[in-house]
């Protein structure tokens, strides 16, 4: 399976981003120009999830697209061994399942990770917004 995307890379770029990610409630301008910074970590952490969402989404299409139905499986039905013929498809599309799961969970550990790092931008906005008050 071919999937565009570096995780490592992309890692890095989210604990980047996560050290930028600071607030320090000194004096209103700077306060500002702190969150208007923070909305620019966030819709960087958008455009890496939006990546992210691709690459499951590939990940998922390819599985999809691989049958189960192999030639074994096709000429046990031809001879009447049908319940034989059932039980390797079942195995097959098992199989195809538990390796899209597997090749998409780190996908979804950056996604969570990204969520994270968003959610901790919104409090660190509202926080700001409480001291500009």
């Amino acid at each position: 399976m071919v999937v565009n995307m570096n995780l490592q890379e992309t890692q890095l770029q989210i604990y980047q981003l996560k050290q930028r990610m600071t607030l320090t409630l000194d004096n209103p301008k700077s306060v500002k120009l702190q969150v208007k910074n923070i909305s620019l970590i966030q819709k960087q952490l958008r455009s890496l999830k939006k990546e992210v969402n691709l690459a499951i989404r590939e990940i998922n299409q390819q599985a999809t697209q691989t049958t189960p139905d192999s030639i074994v499986s096709v000429a046990l039905d031809l001879f009447g061994k049908r319940k034989l013929a059932g039980q390797l498809r079942q195995s097959t599309r098992r199989a195809i399942q538990s390796e899209k799961i597997s090749l998409r969970q780190p996908y979804m550990d950056i996604k969570d990770d990204i969520d994270q790092l968003l959610l901790a931008g919104d409090k660190l906005k509202l926080e700001a917004e409480q001291y500009l008050s």
